[in-house]
Parts: C-alpha cells; structure tokens; sequence
C-alpha cells in the first residue's frame, strides 16, 4: 500500500458505531467537566486581574507550585487509571480496581502531602525563584498561604475521580466538579472585592473559595458514589491491601510518567519565569494566555483521556487489534478537529480576551499575540496530549511518553527559550514560537512511537 492510499485511508475508515457510540458516551461528561473547571479558572483570573496587572502575574505565578503538585497527581491518576481501565475489561474485576484505588491513594498523598509543606512553610522562597517583582512576591506568598491547604482535598478527589472513569462512570465526578465550581464562583463574586458586606480580602479571598470549593467537591463525590451504589464508593472494603507484584507494576508505571508530567510541569514553570524577565505586563499577558489556553484545548483533552480510557478495556480484554484499530482512529478525529478549530481560534481571538478589560493595553496585545501564535498548532497540541495521555499511557508505555516529553522540552524547548531570552533579547512573540516549534517537534516523534505498537499490551 502506497503512503497516498494509507493517508486515505487514516482520513476515510470504515464507519464504527460501537467506537462513535463509546467515545461520545465517556467525552461528553469529560467535556462537561473539563469546560466548567476550565470557567472557574477564568472567572478566578478575570477577577483577580481587575485588581491589576500585579495581582494577575502573583496568582498566576503562584499557581506554577499548583501546577506542578497537579503534574504529579495526574501522573498517579493515570497510572492507577491504567490498571483500572484493563481490571475492569478483565471480566469487571472489582478486586483489582479496588487494589489500583489504594495504591493511587498511597502515592497520591506522597505528592500532596509534600507540596502542601512547601506551599505553606515556604512558600517566600517559591515566590522569591517565580517571580522578578517584590509586589508580585509578596502577593504571591499569601496567596499559597491559603491555597496550600487545597492541595490536601484534591489528591483524594483525584484519584477518585481516575478510577470513577476508567470504570465508565463521569457523571458524578461532573456533577460534583459542577456544585464545586459553582461554589467558588459564587464565593469569588463576592469575599474579592467585599461585596453584600462580606470583607474584601482580595487574592486570598481567591485562594479560601478555592480551597471550601475542593473540600465541598470531595464530600459530594463520596455522597454521590454511595447513593449511586457504583462499584467504588470511597468505603472502608474499598481500600485494599495491595499485592507486590501490583506495587512493582504500578511503581514502574507510575514513575516514568511522574519524572514525565513533573519535569514538564517544570520546563513550562521555565518558559513562564522567562515571561516574567520581560516585564509585568508579558507576565499577565501569559498567565492570561494560559488559562484560555486551557479553554482552548478541552476537545482534545476529553476526547484523548476518554480514547485512552476505550484503548484501556480493549487491552485489558484481550482485544489487541481492535485496541490498534482505535488508537488510530481517535487521531484521525483528533487531527480533523484541530484543523477545523485553528482558522475558529484566530479569528476569536480578540473575542476571548473581551472578559479582561482591566488589563493594560500592553498585556492586552501580548496575550492577542500568544493566542494567534498558539492557534496555528493547536492539532499539534491535541496529538501530543492524545499520544501522551491517551494511547501511550493506555498500554502501559509510560517510559516511552516520558522519554518523548522530557526529550523535546528540555533538550530542545528550554535551552532555546532561555538563549531566545538571555543571550538574543528577543520579544515575547519570540517566546511563543519556541513553544510552537517543541510541539510540531514532538508530534513527529510520538507519532512513530504510536507506530512502532510496543504500546499495544495487556498488563493484567
């Protein structure tokens, strides 16, 4: 079969409903989820922004010690995740998802646990290496003296939410995401600026209605579970002495896609220090950029993690070929969907940054700027967290993402942002084009690993 013939037919399959009717079932509560998540961190940046343009990078740049506490739950989620999805394909084995929840658990609170002491009982000297602006430090500091005591709530929620949906249930974790998120909007709308005569506590008003909203999300996912009668509930039998051969397993999993996640988390903490060298206004422009990024990458993120979820059971069961046979067609639609939404997310642009008007005018055309830069490779990104997330870690090749990932970011990305920044001096548009050309880098190179099939694997 020529190249030609094979691209058609990655673009034009055979039609598969059993594999449109499963991928719509897990996305679209995903999709949900991850779109309420994703308006919550908007609302808090647009209201922490109308205090000005300090206020906006503090909260931002404080958030990188969250991002990088969360790079490391994700990574635990996905492992556990793993050994869920193929327990679960496994003739529904509730014994084994049961051992996978405990061990999520453990490792879990090994991350949460140690980033909480370094957000509270440390968080100046974080502040003092995040950001170039005494204001912005000080700022910063009280914001994770608060928001700290999150990171607590959200390591359980995490991976209970993991197991919840590689056992095909989304529907509580959204709806608790939801009364969260809607919790903290509410609370934000008014302890902020002091609104209805509650005290105006300004960016620690941000960071307390962050923290009720996790602890309020994790009481009602384990409400919603025991009324649902699902399979996990969050009770004293779901916690389950895991076996060794499970924790070896789950350990060489679960550490090449923390090393994966964590030193991703890091080199993206890098390129935001370089934003700050620029100035305050390039580091509220990013930090803005950052949260629509998000927004922007939702499609991509559900349809990959609930692919991944799919590729999972069809291991888990035995099913080789047909687990391949998805693979490929959920890049397929990922790649279609990117390409539609590129030419949509230049021309929004403008319309995206309409809910910060109290931006300067400054940081208002450098956010303009990263998001019509970024636009151009969104399909990019939507592979690569596809091929990372979903394919690869579905069969257990978490060593071959982790190699990929930490390759391209810190052999390529980072040293070239730091000689963009310090050495040419170059302008933040400059910057943005870096992290463009380390996803165009990366998809070539996980699409071969994809290829080579070493991820194809049943691991129970």
């Amino acid at each position: 079969m020529s190249p030609i013939q094979k691209f058609k037919k990655f673009l034009f399959p055979e039609k598969d409903r059993e594999f449109n009717k499963k991928l719509v079932k897990l996305t679209i509560p995903m999709a949900l989820q991850q779109l309420m998540m994703c308006c919550v961190f908007l609302f808090d940046t647009i209201i922490v922004s109308g205090l000005g343009d300090e206020y906006l990078g503090a909260s931002g740049q404080s958030g990188h010690l969250t991002f990088l506490m969360w790079s490391g739950l994700f990574a635990i989620s996905g492992a556990g995740s793993i050994y869920a999805a193929q327990y679960w394909g496994k003739d529904k084995d509730i014994v084994g998802v049961r051992k996978a929840f405990t061990t999520t658990l453990l490792f879990g609170a090994g991350i949460a646990i140690p980033f909480f002491i370094i957000g509270f009982f440390f968080r100046d000297q974080v502040m003092l290496i995040l950001s170039q602006d005494p204001r912005t430090r000080e700022l910063g500091s009280e914001y994770l003296s608060i928001v700290s005591f999150a990171y607590l709530f959200w390591f359980m929620t995490a991976m209970f939410c993991g197991v919840l949906r590689s056992v095909g249930i989304t529907r509580i974790p959204m709806i608790a995401s939801a009364v969260s998120i809607g919790i903290n909007v509410l609370m934000d709308s008014v302890i902020v600026y002091g609104f209805l005569g509650f005290p105006r506590l300004e960016i620690k008003g941000a960071a307390l209605s962050t923290v009720i909203g996790s602890l309020v999300e994790l009481i009602l996912l384990i409400v919603l579970a025991r009324k649902s009668n699902v399979p996990i509930t969050f009770s004293r039998k779901d916690i389950v002495r895991p076996d060794r051969l499970l924790l070896r397993k789950f350990t060489i999993a679960a550490l090449p896609m923390m090393a994966k996640d964590q030193l991703w988390a890091l080199g993206v903490t890098v390129y935001s220090i370089c934003f700050t060298y620029l100035g305050v206004a390039q580091t509220a422009a990013y930090n803005a950029y950052s949260n629509l990024g998000e927004f922007m990458n939702i499609a991509f993120c559900s349809i990959g993690s609930a692919g991944g979820i799919m590729i999972g059971h069809e291991l888990g069961s035995g099913k080789i070929d047909r687990a391949k046979n998805y693979a490929w067609r959920l890049l397929r639609l990922i790649l279609i969907t990117g390409l539609i939404l590129c030419p949509v997310f230049i021309l929004l642009s403008k319309v995206l940054l309409l809910p910060f008007p109290n931006l300067t005018a400054d940081a208002l055309r450098y956010a303009h700027q990263a998001l019509v830069i970024i636009s151009f490779v969104i399909w990019a990104r939507g592979i690569n967290f596809t091929n990372m997330n979903g394919i690869l870690r579905a069969g257990g090749d978490t060593m071959g993402a982790a190699i990929i990932e930490v390759s391209t970011l810190w052999l390529f990305g980072v040293p070239l942002a730091l000689l963009v920044c310090f050495y040419f001096g170059m302008p933040f548009w400059a910057l943005m084009i870096v992290i463009c050309l380390e996803e165009i880098l990366k998809v070539g190179i996980s699409i071969a690993r994809v290829r080579s099939e070493k991820w194809a694997r049943k691991l129970v």
